[in-house]
């Protein structure tokens, strides 16, 4: 591509016609969106109403929602549509716009699993300086910590220039957006970087720090089942299990994602692990959150079941009125 044909942004335009793939893929990943955010916003829901998280952990828990909400809007509402659509006609900086808005959300939701994993060992090993060391000051400063600095990491994009990505309705994936037709490289030196650290500081240390908080479960079960069958511990064992749910399909996305994207050569399962996956997870978390954990379980079919009964009584009471008229 030389200087007279070089258009910014032009790795971001849609080919200006749909095939059977791009209908496939987009609508997959609208759909996804679309059911990962409702999935968020029951998440927030339960977190607001369950007894179990009005918490220090509730609090990291709903803030790390939130950053799923904002990559499950841009899926919802711009990927999975250009997909669909394949417009040639879209701004440059929109798609690259698109790209650091999820990825300002992902970032947060992706290092609160490192501060749940680190609040959920502080329950087990030291339960009695809980709620002294996890206070709301000190919750509100880690979350504000947190997206003070998906900003500034955000802002290395603009630092050192030629490094934005953006969303390709194309080849259905994040692909480096070239500056001007003499750079001689056509990846970002950032983003690979940005990966890796988010796969060894929320990945790998999460792990780390899941098993050592394991393994004082483990000692407490073996050695004193009196503490082990207490209603408190057992309440920060099931929340303990939950985050390590989510850890271990993150960690699988996560280096999915190092291996697969951007990368020309990877296959259609690579491509949607890749990106698909990242949202997928967010389901997985709302469901692992419905149905593996006891307290939301209880709260929402116990509604359910208060609103059938209801409805079934007030059913049966204006049948019983109109046979008496």
């Amino acid at each position: 591509m030389n200087a007279s044909t070089f258009v910014y942004g032009s790795e971001l335009q849609g080919r200006g016609y749909t095939t059977s793939t791009d209908l496939a893929f987009g609508s997959l990943t609208t759909i996804i969106g679309l059911v990962a955010f409702m999935g968020g916003i029951l998440n927030l829901y339960l977190i607001k109403n369950v007894k179990a998280f009005r918490s220090a952990f509730g609090f990291f828990w709903a803030a790390r929602t939130v950053g799923e909400l904002g990559n499950e809007f841009v899926y919802a509402a711009y990927t999975g549509p250009v997909t669909i659509l394949q417009p040639a006609n879209i701004p440059g900086h929109i798609g690259v716009f698109f790209y650091h808005f999820g990825f300002a959300f992902t970032y947060i939701q992706c290092v609160m699993h490192w501060a749940v994993a680190l609040n959920r060992l502080v329950a087990v090993w030291l339960p009695i300086y809980y709620r002294r060391i996890f206070s709301k000051r000190l919750c509100v400063i880690v979350v504000l910590v947190i997206c003070i600095k998906a900003l500034m990491v955000i802002s290395l994009y603009f630092i050192f220039p030629c490094n934005h990505i953006g969303y390709s309705p194309r080849f259905h994936e994040n692909v480096f957006v070239k500056c001007s037709p003499e750079l001689d490289r056509d990846f970002s030196l950032i983003a690979p970087t940005l990966y890796k650290t988010c796969f060894a500081v929320a990945c790998a240390g999460t792990a780390v720090i899941n098993l050592i908080t394991f393994v004082k479960i483990a000692y407490i079960r073996a050695t004193s089942q009196a503490v082990y069958n207490q209603k408190e511990f057992q309440k920060d064992v099931r929340l303990f299990f939950l985050g390590v749910v989510q850890d271990v399909v993150m960690t699988s996305v996560v280096a999915t994602v190092i291996f697969c994207n951007n990368d020309k050569n990877a296959s259609d399962l690579g491509i949607l692990l890749s990106y698909d996956g990242i949202v997928f997870i967010y389901i997985v978390n709302t469901l692992s959150m419905v149905f593996f954990n006891r307290e939301c379980r209880s709260y929402l079919f116990g509604k359910i079941r208060r609103a059938h009964v209801t409805s079934t009584a007030s059913g049966t009471f204006m049948k019983d009125t109109s046979q008496k008229n």
